[in-house]
């Protein structure tokens, strides 16, 4: 099958993905609007799996631009599309790249939802809500990861459950567990009593980076064992040092940067819980790497979250935007008793393994492709 993978970035998802529909057997040609040549434009990109073809083009849309922006890249996306005939089109975010896909009239079209395209995005404005409707009605199947986001389609187009794949993105087997190396960077017998929290999350408001810090500021005068490793970065860099400065918290919050993703496993290794504190999710990769890793969790109280985590069995659920509640997630995971910690472990593991084997969930991806080949019908509105 002739496959044109559509997005508006490289991440480390949309490899996972392309190496899969590799794999497969298919043809896959990646057209990144965001970024025409990611050898010379995206310093640090390690290329596309091998046999993935990439899509040159002239036009550029950043990121997160309004749909009215990837409207002026319809002409040169319709060429694309008459020149590579492609049996199918997977293209998302729901606003942008699937918007596009959408107003080119192609069939068949798998729309993919990344969670907060549909959760928060489609909520904007006029313009974006319209996007969203025109997507999901143009839509002949979609791709998402957990009910909140599946139910959110289904409230804008009549798009039946045949015709929807949701999986969560997953973790591949093995990769995540509780036994293997820690990262060498740090002494992890320097401080036996230490409870360390971790959390991989971008330094983005979305992602409650400024309540995560005051939770753990909270939290961490009433207990002084706590230590927290913010992982990664992000635009509100600046604000994050400042904060851990200003607090004297320098000694205590650990922030190595961007981590290599074969050197992630040892760092929830390391780790006695996980925290995040987003105000709004699909199913979290980070969560089920920390859960497949056997951590105790503390995560926001949606919708997304409860498809994974029941309070008090095998993590914490924190209200919104509320650093009081989250500390006091933090103080419950950090009071677990051995026993206690070993019996959430099991647990966790035993959820992932379940319900979140990437190789064992794939397939279904690969199933709606084939029947969307094969019917090449659009969706009802």
């Amino acid at each position: 099958m002739r496959i044109l993978y559509f997005s508006d970035n490289a991440s480390d998802h949309n490899r996972r993905f392309l190496e899969k529909l590799i794999s497969a057997g298919h043809e896959v040609w990646f057209l990144d609007v965001a970024n025409p040549d990611a050898a010379t434009n995206n310093a640090g990109d390690p290329g596309l799996p091998a046999g993935v073809r990439r899509v040159s083009h002239r036009g550029v849309v950043r990121r997160g631009s309004d749909p009215s922006v990837y409207e002026k890249f319809l002409p040169e996306f319709q060429a694309l599309l008459a020149e590579l005939q492609p049996d199918l089109v997977h293209a998302g975010p729901v606003q942008g790249c699937a918007y596009l896909a959408a107003l080119a009239g192609f069939h068949p079209l798998l729309v993919v939802s990344w969670g907060s395209d549909l959760l928060l995005d489609a909520h904007r404005n006029e313009e974006w809500k319209n996007a969203t409707t025109v997507a999901l009605r143009g839509a002949d199947g979609l791709l998402c990861d957990c009910d909140a986001v599946r139910v959110s389609a289904q409230s804008v187009a009549s798009i039946p459950d045949s015709r929807i794949a949701q999986l969560p993105w997953g973790v591949r087997r093995g990769t995540f567990s509780p036994a293997g190396p820690l990262p060498a960077a740090v002494n992890w017998t320097a401080e036996p009593e230490a409870v360390r929290l971790i959390c991989t999350r971008s330094w983005e408001l979305l992602y409650g980076i400024d309540v995560l810090l005051e939770a753990f500021r909270k939290a961490y005068a009433e207990d002084a064992r706590l230590r927290l490793m913010l992982l990664g970065d992000g635009s509100m860099a600046e604000t994050v040092h400042r904060f851990i400065d200003q607090h004297g918290l320098s000694g205590v919050v650990l922030t190595p940067g961007r981590i290599a993703p074969a050197e992630l496993a040892g760092w929830f290794r390391a780790a006695h819980a996980y925290l995040s504190c987003a105000q709004s999710d699909g199913t979290s990769i980070s969560l089920l790497e920390a859960m497949a890793t056997g951590l105790p969790v503390v995560v926001t109280d949606i919708a997304s979250n409860r498809e994974w985590v029941k309070d008090g069995e095998n993590g914490w659920l924190a209200s919104a935007g509320s650093a009081d509640s989250f500390a006091a997630g933090l103080h419950k995971a950090a009071s677990l008793t051995p026993v206690e910690r070993a019996a959430i472990s099991r647990r966790n593991q035993k959820i992932v393994a379940e319900r979140a084997d990437w190789d064992r969930n794939f397939p279904r991806l690969l199933d709606l492709y084939e029947v969307l080949v094969k019917v090449r019908t659009v969706m009802p509105a």
